[in-house]
């Protein structure tokens, strides 16, 4: 038996979620007909955490969503305009759109552009596909494939897309789905590389792992030890990243399970530093005895 049941076949939106969905297809089509070069169909899905969440029956507070063929500004300046020539039908359901650019500093690595609909937040972006350099957490970004970008994120249970058009759910992983109802989390691609890549994800999936009560599954636990990934994690990402990561963490449903996991994945030296907070040698001890009473 599973250990969290989900509803796998067709998920049932809210009534906003199914306005917004008909809107977006229904704009795509008025696109798609009116770019008679177009290579390829416009495809939408909603991507991310809005899927895993409702799969599960939680809220979610916004909306992601993939775009296959254009930039997210570019679709929300032609949803924008299909709005306008359907004011009746449409008329008040759009605010203003916003394009957010890139801010490698603040961990925004892709322009994306937001506007809300129906008063819920969405971001639209493009799908994409990452290549990393040794020294940067910094990806270099390119148009990719659903399964491309499917590949690239987290962990599998954060790679699973609601493809507006069909109103299926797309597990690219082959993972995601299963791991959702067993309550595990892995990476989609090998643990090793996605750390490495990026070593905050080793945080991210320890942050996801107590606040859902998933299981971190060997081979990422195994990453998340190795001296490569923990001076990675100490070079690359910023104090003031891991700092947000532990926030999210302290304040979550289950602190004290991140703080375990930390310790399982001998992270406690390389995540706290606290030397670099004023703690003396001898005081480390009683340093870590503080934080872990959480």
């Amino acid at each position: 038996m599973s250990k969290f049941p989900l509803k796998l076949s067709k998920m049932v939106l809210d009534e906003k979620e199914q306005q917004i969905r008909d809107l977006l297809v229904e704009a795509c089509t008025d696109i798609d007909a009116r770019e008679s070069d177009r290579t390829e169909d416009l495809v939408l899905r909603f991507t991310g955490g809005w899927v895993r969440d409702k799969l599960l029956g939680q809220h979610s507070h916004d909306l992601d969503v993939g775009i296959n063929r254009m930039t997210g500004y570019d679709f929300a300046k032609k949803l924008q305009n299909f709005i306008a020539r359907h004011p009746q039908k449409y008329g008040e359901m759009m605010e203003g759109i916003h394009k957010i650019e890139m801010n490698p500093e603040k961990s925004k690595h892709l322009e994306t552009t937001t506007t809300k609909l129906h008063g819920i937040d969405i971001d639209f972006v493009n799908l994409r596909t990452e290549t990393y350099t040794e020294s940067s957490r910094i990806p270099e970004m390119k148009f990719g494939t659903a399964e491309e970008d499917a590949l690239r994120r987290d962990a599998t249970i954060n790679a699973l897309f609601y493809n507006l058009q069909t109103q299926q759910v797309e597990d690219f992983t082959s993972k995601g789905l299963d791991d959702l109802k067993h309550g595990i989390i892995r990476t989609p691609s090998p643990a090793f590389d996605t750390f490495h890549d990026d070593p905050l994800r080793v945080l991210r999936l320890i942050r996801f792992a107590s606040r859902f009560g998933f299981h971190i599954e060997d081979e990422a636990i195994a990453a998340m030890q190795h001296d490569t990934i923990r001076e990675a994690l100490q070079q690359k990402i910023s104090k003031e990243r891991i700092g947000a990561e532990l926030d999210k963490m302290l304040n979550g449903p289950n602190p004290s399970a991140s703080l375990n996991l930390i310790g399982i994945a001998n992270l406690y030296e390389t995540i706290f530093t606290p030397l670099n907070y004023g703690v003396k040698p001898s005081e480390v001890g009683v340093f870590w005895h503080q934080i872990s009473r959480f």
